[in-house]
């Protein structure tokens, strides 16, 4: 074992937290390049290290994953939002039981069904472009229409209530992660009381819907309903209404405001780059006739694919995953004590030139070879078992999206000459509004 971990020594009382809250990317880069695969810092009073080469990715996820947990300062953040949902679970047992009984729900053969549905709110959000448009906001407001009609069943009103619900304490909890020493909930500011006005509004709107599904859940085809009617195998108990809310909680942020990051971000590289989004718009041109794919067009498109996996390598929404090592391990043969955070950044390793190809530009071929990779040497939804359960409604949302904008548009480009940058909060999102020119086909279908 190698003796002290390189790394930053940083102020003596607050160490390294002002340049982490500064800029995280641009400290994690010039940290990776200055010390190497395995860096110490400190982030306040928390020791912490950050890891970006493969192996040690995968040993922390996966190989000797029980070393380590979920709680983390990140996570408990989080659970003021999304309670004790399966992103958010830390007691390994708990989360073992939730995992074995959502998991059915989320198989792709479950997940499919609803193509159709995600190809009709697309087409109502797209229909209703202009010739500009700023795309982080339009394509947030259409993932927030598939994900209350997918996952709720959810009439338009109600979905948009929900949503505004959840948008309101996403934004408050934005800036208390981006506090050092935010206030505790129950101190009454107003926009703690703001907080607790929309988390009432939200826990109220979905209780409400497993309610109406008490004793029916059966007869209905959303994924709330298909959790509700999940039996475990050995003792035929469901789930809880409390993991059943935090769940569906959950699944309004990771199928809402992830999937809407990676598609901005999707976009702007397609503005840029006008050879590649051709090539994606003639595969969806012979993918199907009509106004909407089916699911067996769908899978017609491994070229529009391989933009969506390259676009998430540059910009992956899961730019970073914590865990805190409950027990002392060693990675690339650097001792790491019990109680250091582990910060794994999937921006740096998706990046490393050892592992990927002239690593900064943008080439969705690399993942039309399909060449043997190191199995960590990506992971936009994370790795090992407790990696994002809807992984496959994701990308079936983003193929489907992506798809029928370039049937609709013969063009996009960027309507200001600045590139997007980042503003990695905890999830990695577009700095600005993404504004682009959009040129409507004449020989659009529908």
């Amino acid at each position: 074992m190698s003796g002290q971990i390189p790394g930053p020594k940083g102020h003596w009382l607050f160490g390294s937290l002002k340049a982490f809250r500064a800029d995280p990317i641009s400290f994690f880069l010039d940290c990776h390049e200055q010390y190497g695969d395995v860096v110490s810092m400190r982030l306040a009073s928390t020791k912490a290290v950050l890891v970006s080469h493969p192996d040690d990715v995968q040993r922390v996820l996966k190989t000797n994953r029980t070393s380590y947990s979920k709680r983390t300062r990140g996570i408990l953040r989080l659970r003021e939002i999304l309670g004790e949902g399966l992103l958010t679970q830390i007691d390994k047992d708990v989360w073992l039981q939730q995992r074995r009984l959502a998991q059915p729900t989320f198989r792709p053969k479950r997940i499919d069904v609803f193509a159709e549905h995600i190809a009709q709110e697309t087409l109502q959000t797209i229909r209703s472009w202009g010739e500009t448009i700023d795309a982080a906001p339009e394509v947030a407001h259409m993932t927030l229409r598939i994900a209350g009609r997918c996952f709720f069943d959810a009439e338009t009103e109600e979905a948009a209530k929900v949503g505004d619900a959840f948008l309101d304490v996403t934004a408050i909890n934005r800036d208390r992660f981006s506090q050092a020493f935010p206030l505790p909930l129950w101190v009454p500011t107003s926009a703690n009381r703001r907080f607790g006005r929309s988390m009432r509004t939200l826990h109220g709107m979905i209780e409400r819907w497993i309610e109406e599904r008490a004793g029916t859940a059966h007869e209905r085809h959303d994924l709330l309903s298909t959790l509700m009617a999940a039996r475990d195998e050995d003792t035929d108990a469901g789930m809880s209404r409390e993991f059943l809310r935090d769940e569906a909680v959950t699944l309004l942020g990771a199928g809402h405001e992830t999937t809407a990051n990676a598609l901005a971000f999707i976009l702007q590289h397609l503005s840029s780059e006008p050879e590649v989004y051709a090539r994606v718009r003639e595969e969806a041109l012979s993918a199907w006739s009509g106004p909407t794919p089916t699911l067996e067009d769908l899978r017609n498109l491994p070229y529009t694919t391989a933009c969506i996996e390259e676009a998430m390598r540059l910009n992956p929404p899961g730019w970073l995953f914590g865990r805190l090592a409950e027990e002392d391990d060693v990675l690339s043969g650097h001792t790491i004590p019990a109680g250091t955070l582990v910060m794994m950044s999937a921006f740096l390793t998706h990046r490393r030139a050892d592992f990927w190809a002239e690593p900064l530009a943008f080439k969705p071929e690399r993942f039309l070879d399909k060449p043997k990779r190191h199995p960590f040497a990506y992971y936009p939804f994370s790795g090992g078992p407790r990696n994002c359960i809807g992984s496959h409604f994701a990308m079936l949302e983003m193929r489907t999206v992506i798809a029928m904008i370039a049937r609709q548009f013969s063009g996009i480009s960027r309507a200001c000459d600045t590139e997007t940058s980042w503003t990695p909060l905890v999830t990695l999102q577009p700095a600005d509004q993404v504004p682009l020119k959009l040129t409507r086909a004449s020989d659009t279908t529908g």
